[in-house]
This record gives C-alpha cells, sequence and structure tokens, in this order.
C-alpha cells in the first residue's frame, strides 16, 4: 500500500462488501471475509482480522443510518437473515421505468396459493399439498422450483418415503423477508385484506355522494315557469333521483365483491 493512502474504516470495508456480493451478507460471512484477507494479505488488512461480530453490528447499523441521512436513494436492507444494499422503495417508479419493468411478471393465482402453502406449512409432501388445494400441482411445483423460490429439503418417513418441499433462501429476498419467522400471521393478512376491500368502496362511494348532489342541484334550479306550469314533474324528478342513489349503491356492493383475496397479500 502506498504511503499517502489512507486506511479505509471498518464501516468502509463492510460497506464495499455488501455492496460487492451477489446475495445478502451476513456477519459471519463478513467476519470470515476480513480473517480470510487478514490472513493471505497481511500489512494494512492484519488489524482487521480480529474484528468481532459485535463490532460488524455495530459498523452495519452505521452505515444504516448513514443511508437514511444522506437521503441518497440507497437503503440497507435485511433480508434472509443478512444484508444488502438495495434501492429506496418510494424511488420505484422511476427504477421500474429505466429497467422496463412497469409490467412486472407475477405469479398465478394457483402458484401464490400453492407457495403459500408451503411456506406456511414446510415442510410438507405433495400429498398434503394437493390435500389442501384439492387439485393436481405437479406442474406448478415445477414452476416454482424452476423459480428458485421452492426446493426438496428431505424425505418423509412414511412409506415410500415422498419427497418434502420448502421455501428457499431466494423466497426470502424475493418477498423482503429477514426469515420465515417474519412472515405475516393470520390477523395482519386479515388487517391487510380490510384495508384493500376499503378503499376501492370509499372510491365508489365519493362520485355516487357527486352524482346526488348535482341531481338535488338541478331539482332545486328548475325553471320557475316549469314548476308553474307542471308541478308534477318535480314528484318526477325526485323519483329519478332516488333511482340514481340506488343504482350507485348497488355498483358499490359489486365493487367490494371483486376486489382480491388474500391468496394475493404474500406477494405484497
Amino acid at each position: 500500500m502506498e504511503q499517502d493512502a489512507v486506511i479505509p474504516e471498518l464501516k468502509q470495508i463492510i460497506g464495499a462488501l455488501i455492496f460487492a456480493s451477489r446475495h445478502p451478507l451476513t456477519a459471519p460471512e463478513i467476519k470470515r471475509v476480513l480473517s480470510g484477507t487478514a490472513q493471505a494479505t497481511g500489512g494494512y488488512t492484519a488489524p482487521f482480522g480480529s474484528v468481532k461480530e459485535e463490532e460488524i453490528r455495530a459498523a452495519i447499523d452505521q452505515i444504516k443510518a448513514d443511508l437514511e441521512n444522506a437521503k441518497s436513494g440507497l437503503r440497507l436492507g435485511h433480508v434472509a437473515d443478512g444484508y444488502r444494499i438495495q434501492s429506496d422503495p418510494s424511488c420505484g417508479p422511476w427504477a421500474r421505468h429505466m429497467l422496463n419493468m412497469d409490467k412486472p411478471h407475477r405469479l398465478s393465482r394457483p402458484a401464490l396459493e400453492t407457495l403459500a402453502i408451503i411456506a406456511y406449512r414446510q415442510p410438507l409432501t405433495r400429498a398434503e399439498i394437493e390435500t389442501i388445494r384439492g387439485v393436481n400441482i405437479d406442474h406448478i411445483v415445477r414452476a416454482l422450483m424452476e423459480l428458485e423460490l421452492v426446493r426438496i429439503v428431505g424425505r418423509s418417513e412414511v412409506p415410500g418415503r415422498p419427497m418434502l418441499y420448502g421455501t428457499t433462501k431466494q423466497f426470502l429476498e424475493h418477498f423482503g423477508l429477514q426469515n420465515l419467522e417474519t412472515l405475516p400471521g393470520i390477523e395482519q393478512l386479515a388487517r391487510i385484506d380490510r384495508n384493500r376491500q376499503a378503499a376501492p368502496q370509499a372510491q365508489t362511494e365519493s362520485p355516487a355522494e357527486e352524482t346526488a348532489g348535482t341531481s338535488e342541484a338541478d331539482a332545486n334550479e328548475a325553471p320557475e315557469g316549469q314548476a308553474e306550469e307542471s308541478p308534477e314533474q318535480e314528484t318526477g324528478d325526485t323519483g329519478d333521483q332516488e333511482t340514481v342513489d340506488t343504482g350507485d349503491q348497488g355498483t358499490g356492493e359489486n365493487t367490494d365483491a371483486d376486489t382480491e383475496q388474500p391468496a394475493d397479500k404474500i406477494e405484497s
């Protein structure tokens, strides 16, 4: 190393390792890299070979705080029990447009249902999955394995020793989960579903109220000549107003019925 070069701080080294890694990097992995580099290179890298995991985690926390304070569009994500540098979710529209990902590839509903069953009940056999879903899932499991979201984790002890399926580390990375313990519970899924159902309902009710208000205003502002000549027309306008309200309310109920079901929540 040149004499005028500056020895980097621990957080700089760790930040460079996390950025260069192709997968989320854990604290033990970072420690092994520091130790191996010290043994292989020596010199100014030697002092970092004895760094403890507690020091590494403290440096990671500092990197996370620095990125948040810098507002650089980057953040330190904690997924799959490791750390990775990723873009800020608020900057997603621009990143997706640049990468031509405005229409992301989504898993089909049957694939999501199968994946949810495996994620929450793993390990389990194909027959157990089919018992829950009630349909053959050979092609779905094969597709999930090709996407590296599902893998074979062993064999069951029942006769025939069928294969057991479970999720992969890629599954955690894809859905931004720290580990399987951070999967949303039933109550959390139900709350998310209620919120998603409430949004379309609120949007449907607003136009109905505006339509009712406009009709009432039109009825009140009717020309005086018409009102004096045929009072029955006012009664007819009122009847039309009641019909408009009923029709809009019916549309609101249909909107609720068409909302998505909780099976899609794991994708979020």
